[in-house]
Formats: structure tokens, C-alpha cells, sequence
């Protein structure tokens, strides 16, 4: 009878040790940030003259009609996805032109840091949301532009690429 005394006890320990393991779990993922970092090509041209270059999906291409970008058409020349923990910073490489510094800085806001040919070109700090990708830009040659998309990746979710409508 008295072993039962101790079955609440033993019970409510359990049930805070999980949850105080719950909470180191989701402070950890809060600190830790998954990015994407696309390098697009914006054109008025229905077709890349590169055959490697493959439409960016409908998703994105609705967004960056909605944001001052004139251009009909856009291309995925490059995709990287990775993992940022707290204060880490990893360059990436877009191309032999383009390449990026990003920062996670906490609480999803990011440092990013453009280099074109070699040269410091930008540098912004932002908040990564889900629903809005931050882009950066720049004119090309032949009324075409450059942009570094860069979206939040959320944990676990699978992201399943549909072609963009012509």
C-alpha cells in the first residue's frame, strides 16, 4: 500500500523530466536555422540559352511578380541548402562570380553579405520569415538581372518543387 504513495511522485517526475527535455529540444532548433540560397536569373526571354537552367517554381515566381521585379521569366542557375547553428557563418558559393557570406544572429534574422567578381557589393541584416523570401539584386547585361533568393527552410518539411505556369 505504501508503494502506491509514491506512483503520483514517480509520475509527475516523469512527466517533467519530458517536458523539460521538450524544451531543450525546441530552444536548440530555435538557435539552429536551415536556409536555402538560390541563385536565379530574370529575364523577359521564355527560354534560357543555358539548357541547365530550369524554371523556379510557381511559388516563387508568384512572390517575385508581386515585389518590384519586371521580368517574366526566372531561372534557377544554382540551389545550396544549409544548416546555420547560433552565430555561424558560412560562406557560399553561387557561382564563380557571386558568392555570399550569411550569419544566423538569432531569433531567424540573418547577415548576409554579397560579393560580385570578388568585391564586397552589399551587406543586409534581416529576419528570415516563412511566407517571404529575402532577395537580393542586380542588373545583368541585356535588360536580365542576378538575384540571390534566400528562404527559410523549415526543420523536417520537405520541399516539393512544382514548374512554374508560362
Amino acid at each position: 500500500m505504501k508503494q502506491l504513495c509514491f506512483l503520483p511522485v514517480s509520475v509527475f517526475l516523469a512527466v517533467c523530466l519530458f517536458a523539460t527535455c521538450l524544451q531543450v529540444e525546441s530552444a536548440q532548433s530555435v538557435d539552429g536555422l536551415t536556409i536555402q540560397a538560390q541563385l536565379v536569373w530574370g529575364t523577359n526571354d521564355p527560354q534560357s540559352p543555358d539548357p541547365k537552367h530550369k524554371s523556379i517554381d510557381a511559388e516563387l515566381t508568384k512572390k517575385l511578380s508581386k515585389a518590384p521585379y519586371r521580368w517574366k521569366y526566372y531561372f534557377e542557375v544554382k540551389r545550396l541548402d544549409t544548416g546555420l547553428a547560433l552565430g555561424e557563418t558560412k560562406p557560399l558559393s553561387m557561382s564563380d562570380k557571386c558568392k555570399i557570406d550569411i550569419k544566423n544572429l538569432g531569433g531567424d534574422k540573418v547577415e548576409v553579405k554579397l560579393y560580385g567578381d570578388g568585391k564586397p557589393v552589399s551587406k543586409h541584416v534581416e529576419k528570415l520569415v516563412s511566407d517571404w523570401p529575402l532577395v537580393l539584386s542586380g542588373d545583368a547585361k541585356n535588360d536580365t538581372a542576378w538575384l540571390v533568393v534566400i528562404q527559410k527552410v523549415e526543420a523536417n518539411a520537405a520541399k516539393v518543387q512544382k514548374p512554374a505556369a508560362k
